[in-house]
């Protein structure tokens, strides 16, 4: 008989504490729901007015005895991210094997320019401008290649040309052989002034090829500054935010978390994960600790 209430008793405790593990009771969950979504709209409105930035997309998910997780796609974060290295549409054509000497050669630096973050951000036509000024580039690379190309087929024929002249004069002997000689002067002027050329379009190209990278390197370099700033504006926005408002998630367990999925803020594109304790939180909204500390003391990783 004994044996039997302790065994129904074990059987109502591992029971209710797998209840209490699997799920909330449907009023908690409904008050932590509303809490979240009141939060949602705090926290997209703060970061409007802190970072001038909207929240593109905002989703809210409870994980029961884990926690709030917020994510957050923040215009400007992942889309333009590393623009200039990712717009050429079309590969550019590939370099001859030609060793020549020297030549300074005036390049289109002016064609390859830097589109300002604002510009890029306000609006798809902006992407486009982009876009197009990288296209601009390369089919400048491709004409000049073009070119030289043309001039390599001339060469030949001329090279072909003066080789029959050649020929025919060790077995020419007549009047004939003063006319090939002199074609032949006016071959190799000919053949020295493409060459010249070639040498120029040469270094032209490969001074076109210089600068499209210098700017597509200066750019990446430029918006990697760019997105940590955001990500530090971001950062402060959220803890400042948590610490004036975080009160209003009154409804979650303490010894659980409030974590942020920032879509596209880490390097490479990855997601930069924030988890706060909620206990922390507690104790920057009563003023026991700073936002910038509350900062510090979240968890933070890229995934």
């Amino acid at each position: 008989m004994n044996r039997k209430l302790i065994s129904s008793a074990m059987a109502a405790i591992i029971a209710c504490t797998s209840g209490k593990l699997i799920a909330q009771t449907p009023a908690e969950l409904a008050s932590i729901q509303r809490e979240v979504g009141i939060m949602e709209n705090i926290i997209s409105t703060a970061l409007k007015q802190d970072i001038d930035k909207r929240v593109r997309a905002m989703t809210a998910t409870y994980l029961v005895n884990q926690g709030v997780v917020f994510e957050l796609e923040i215009r400007g974060a992942s889309r333009w991210q590393s623009i200039f290295s990712s717009v050429p549409s079309a590969p550019l054509p590939p370099m001859p094997e030609i060793d020549f000497s020297e030549v300074n050669i005036e390049f289109i630096s002016d064609h390859v320019e830097v589109i300002s973050e604002q510009a890029v951000e306000s609006s798809r036509e902006a992407y486009q401008q982009a876009m197009e000024v990288m296209r601009e580039g390369a089919e400048r690379v491709r004409e000049v290649a073009e070119q030289e190309r043309d001039i390599s087929r001339e060469l030949r024929d001329l090279e072909r040309e003066k080789r029959d002249l050649e020929f025919a004069s060790r077995h020419d002997n007549s009047a004939e052989a003063k006319k090939l000689a002199q074609r032949k002067k006016s071959l190799e002027k000919e053949i020295s002034a493409l060459e010249k050329q070639q040498v120029k379009l040469t270094k032209q190209q490969q001074k076109l090829r210089q600068d499209i990278t210098e700017k597509q390197a200066e750019r990446v370099k430029q918006q990697a500054a760019e997105q940590q700033k955001l990500l530090t504006q971001v950062n402060n926005s959220i803890s400042l935010t948590l610490c004036d408002y975080g009160s209003g998630l009154r409804s979650l367990p303490n010894n659980e978390h409030v974590s942020f999925v920032l879509k596209g803020l880490g390097e490479e594109n990855k997601n930069v994960i924030k988890v706060f304790n909620k206990a922390d939180i507690k104790k920057c909204v009563i003023g026991d600790i700073k936002a910038a500390e509350l900062a510090l003391k979240a968890v933070s990783y890229q995934f």
